[in-house]
């Protein structure tokens, strides 16, 4: 990142000395009252910085390009530019350079890009390397690549044990069992795992655990963690992330098993849409990473199904104004276990 400061001082040059002096100088207004008689003057004055601008100048800048990068880009700048006889004054004087850096427009937005692309860079170089990690350690590099400022393919840490409730308390405070599904990836000593479900999502997992080859399911979390997949879509221009509610796993002929991505989502949210649109756009992405990406919503008294693997309904996808005409549509078929 010195290397990319470096440019940038190059680059922005003339602005940066404006700014050096307007860091090394301190503008205000001296007032003049006549207590006898009532009036009062302004005066403007310039005077020469102390320490303690310099410094307020110093941490501000820190606070943008961040402190750890501005405490070692100074030391560099001492070093290398500085008088080595007066490493003290050749500190002050990297500090005003990097006050000034804080004040030049677009330098903050140039770190941030090259940064990013920087961490790509080592991230994709060293992927297997990280997966040979503990899963604390990997965890470190998942939050890395979260700091991202634009949306970044983050692989999912397998989980390990959840805190799952077992019962649901009644109004008049007792309290009942939920139900309990079979071949969950994560399950208690019975095998079992309780879930509280609503009507048409427990439909869901009891259609796909009855097809052939139905081997485990995974109920996708809907907080943010790492072992929760989420897909990017957008809305109102601003990134979000939705999380499908289920993954199945089947095994297929040739013996290997295969992932089928099953989202069930009411159609009456307002974000349904937009999430679809992001769950078409992933299938293209990734769709051969899956056997099956379907999206299965509730019309009237039917269960109705998009096949999103298909290209020619995630063009109508994205081509849609509004959801309920998809289901309805040639598009969408009967959702049958």
């Amino acid at each position: 990142m010195h290397k990319v400061l470096d440019g940038a001082r190059a680059r922005y040059k003339a602005e940066i000395e404006t700014a050096r002096k307007s860091v090394l100088t301190v503008e205000g207004k001296s007032l003049k009252a006549d207590l006898k008689g009532g009036g009062m003057s302004f005066d403007d004055f310039l005077e020469e910085a102390d320490y303690a601008v310099i410094e307020d100048a110093y941490r501000r800048a820190g606070r943008a390009i961040s402190p750890d990068l501005a405490t070692s880009y100074s030391d560099y700048l001492a070093r290398n530019e500085g008088d080595a006889d007066d490493m003290e004054a050749a500190l002050i004087d990297a500090h005003v350079t990097i006050g000034a850096l804080g004040l030049v427009p677009g330098i903050r937005e140039t770190l941030e890009a090259e940064a990013e692309k920087l961490a790509n860079q080592w991230l994709t170089r060293f992927r297997v390397d990280i997966k040979n990690l503990s899963d604390e350690r990997q965890d470190v590099y998942r939050q890395i690549r979260e700091m991202s400022a634009n949306p970044m393919d983050v692989d999912l840490a397998r989980p390990t044990s959840w805190m799952q409730p077992t019962t649901i308390r009644e109004a008049n405070g007792s309290e009942t069992p939920l139900p309990s599904f079979e071949r969950h990836m994560l399950c208690d000593e019975h095998g079992m795992f309780p879930e509280d479900f609503n009507s048409w999502e427990g439909e869901v997992v009891k259609s796909e655990l009855a097809r052939a080859g139905a081997v485990a399911w995974y109920r996708n979390p809907s907080r943010a963690s790492q072992d929760s997949l989420g897909i990017i879509y957008e809305e109102g221009g601003e990134p979000r992330i939705v999380r499908p509610d289920f993954v199945f796993f089947v095994q297929q002929d040739d013996g290997t098993v295969a992932a089928d991505i099953v989202d069930p989502h009411g159609i009456q949210f307002g974000d349904a849409m937009p999430k679809l649109k992001g769950l078409a756009q992933y299938a293209e992405r990734f769709g051969d990473q899956y056997r099956r990406i379907e999206a299965v919503a509730k019309i009237g008294d039917k269960f109705r199904v998009l096949d999103l693997k298909e290209a020619a309904t995630r063009a109508s996808v994205s081509a849609a104004t509004t959801i309920r005409a998809l289901y309805e549509s040639a598009d969408a078929f009967d959702y049958l276990p």
